[in-house]
């Protein structure tokens, strides 16, 4: 009996040991996550204008990719310019890249942009500027919630959305059209709230997803562009596009559309663009066909290269040209549609 009770209790034992041992990893791991990877935490967003938003007035640093930190607004977006923008005059719609978590929030094009209305002295352009990008928001996510966002801001005077990618399949267009990509938040398990307050379980989350990702990619690959009838891709974005510029014009609001890509050089020296040529016209045919103004950014940034040797995208500890906007990015875009409100507030 005795040699059972002590087997037992060196069992136990040992069972405390690793159970602390485990407490104390995931301790270390999570302080050491505080700062290399500790975004904002997602939550839902009740008025639909994101399929998500962040927990509000939360910090957040950011070293996976590039060196951001910073804190979400009370509505639980990136915007640090204006302590409240509840009101705003042009509200940014977009992706990973107007959220801008790789950037000091200081350096993100939203703020600069707030900054250089704010700071100069013209009478016509005294805009405040709200930023709702968000991860996984690609264009047509952006698209699919566009009249949400129309109906929470009727009162500004522009809504930017952002995309790196116009390219898309028939099919694909046609779940845009019927808003497909609007998938609100759900509402998550009290334990998976408790896991996302540990750092280091989100950091191991995102790396299982990335690598799954990865994996169904090599094996299954993506979705196909049928490129051979541009006429049909043409036609079904006209119909997307007209929803959008009726909505607009029903609030007398300005959209416009920002387009930026990520480039490379070959080794014969010519620039290579993410997004194919073709598509890119199109789709700037379909917006100035229904009066969608259209910012693009892509020859800024490749004449910022060719001078400077400086990529809009990329940082010190990724590869060059890859990856999210980094600060001279943001600073571009900052600039050209800074310019481009003050030709259109002019020209009225």
């Amino acid at each position: 009996m005795s040699k059972g009770v002590n087997k037992m209790k060196k069992t136990v034992k040992y069972l405390s040991k690793c159970i602390i041992a485990v407490i104390i990893s995931i301790v270390l791991l999570s302080l050491l996550s505080l700062i290399y990877y500790n975004p904002p935490i997602v939550t839902q967003q009740s008025d639909w204008i994101t399929n998500f938003k962040y927990e509000e007035n939360s910090k957040w640093s950011f070293m996976l990719e590039g060196f951001g930190h910073g804190k979400t607004d009370k509505l639980g977006y990136n915007n640090a310019y204006y302590i409240d923008c509840s009101n705003p005059d042009i509200v940014f719609v977009g992706s990973s890249h107007l959220e801008a978590l790789q950037v000091p929030q200081e350096a993100n094009c939203v703020y600069l942009l707030n900054e250089k209305f704010d700071k100069d002295t013209l009478p016509h352009n005294d805009f405040k500027c709200l930023n709702l990008g968000v991860s996984a928001h690609a264009l047509e996510v952006s698209l699919s919630n566009f009249k949400y966002v129309v109906d929470k801001y009727k009162e500004a005077k522009y809504i930017v959305i952002e995309t790196s990618n116009v390219e898309f399949s028939p099919t694909m267009l046609d779940e845009i059209a019927k808003g497909k990509f609007h998938a609100p938040e759900e509402q998550k398990s009290l334990i998976e709230k408790m896991a996302q307050k540990v750092p280091y379980f989100r950091l191991l989350y995102k790396k299982i997803n990335e690598a799954s990702t990865a994996k169904n990619e090599v094996v299954g690959g993506t979705n196909a562009l049928n490129n051979d009838d541009i006429n049909v891709y043409i036609h079904k974005m006209k119909v997307i596009l007209n929803k959008v510029a009726k909505l607009s014009a029903e609030n007398n609001i300005k959209p416009v559309v920002l387009i930026h890509q990520r480039f490379w050089e070959d080794s014969d020296g010519n620039i290579i663009k993410e997004n194919k040529e073709m598509y890119i016209n199109a789709f700037k045919e379909c917006c100035e066909n229904t009066g969608i103004k259209v910012i693009d950014v892509t020859k800024p940034m490749i004449d910022c290269y060719k001078t400077n040797y400086d990529f809009s995208y990329g940082f010190s500890n990724t590869s060059p040209g890859e990856g999210h906007l980094n600060k001279t990015g943001h600073r571009i875009i900052a600039e050209e549609v800074y310019q481009s409100i003050n030709e259109m507030e002019e020209n009225k």
